[in-house]
């Protein structure tokens, strides 16, 4: 059995303490702001990655002198913090799952790079509003606790049939620049037979 990765990231707009719960073998990783709140809820930090401009300044020596592996990264590079931080932790840890907390609130650009990232990896993200992940072709019960579900092609996905659920849909072809499965609603059980689909579980989220 792999590690349970877990890792923290920006933007800081989510309570760890309602989240996060503690598993044997895990792996707590926190990625540049992600630190901060890592530091706050007195988490350990087995792998801090990030160029750590986003973090509280008098934090900065705190992450370098407590984390079990850091990886300070120059500000100006090819990839986000969590782009590095997961190729690292695909290339060097033997890994059962991968839940990421954070990255899918804060600026447009970072939560369009954040799910591509989901092309790539087999990941989760998950805040105090939202759940992200992606299913590969088979039968999969879905058991959601948000206002609203949305299903997406990642990948253009065949045979889609979902029962269960508010809106229902039958040995449905779904293209990547389809729409049509939007705001459903409720649990149930997903089916099809080739392609990827991006899975986004979300509340509405508080106005601030």
């Amino acid at each position: 059995m792999g590690l349970r990765i877990k890792v923290f990231a920006g933007p800081k707009d989510y309570d760890i303490a309602s989240l996060y719960r503690p598993d044997d073998g895990e792996l707590l990783v926190g990625v540049d702001s992600g630190l901060d709140l890592m530091l706050a809820a007195g988490l350990r930090i087995d792998l801090a990655v990030g160029d750590f401009d986003s973090i509280a300044p008098e934090n900065v020596g705190r992450v370098r002198s407590e984390a079990g592996v850091c990886l300070e990264l120059p500000p100006d590079k090819d990839v986000t913090d969590l782009a590095y931080c997961l190729e690292y932790l695909y290339n060097h840890c033997v890994y059962e799952s991968i839940t990421v907390f954070g990255g899918l609130g804060g600026r447009v650009d970072h939560l369009v790079a954040n799910l591509n990232l989901m092309k790539k990896y087999d990941l989760t993200f998950v805040d105090d509003v939202r759940r992200a992940y992606v299913l590969k072709k088979g039968v999969h019960a879905i058991a959601n606790v948000r206002k609203y579900i949305s299903f997406f092609a990642v990948e253009d996905v065949y045979g889609l049939t979902i029962r269960g659920f508010k809106y229902e849909l039958s040995n449905h072809y779904l293209g990547t620049s389809d729409s049509l499965c939007v705001s459903n609603a409720g649990s149930g059980e997903v089916a099809f037979t080739k392609g990827r689909l991006l899975v986004i579980e979300t509340d509405e989220p508080e106005v601030r």
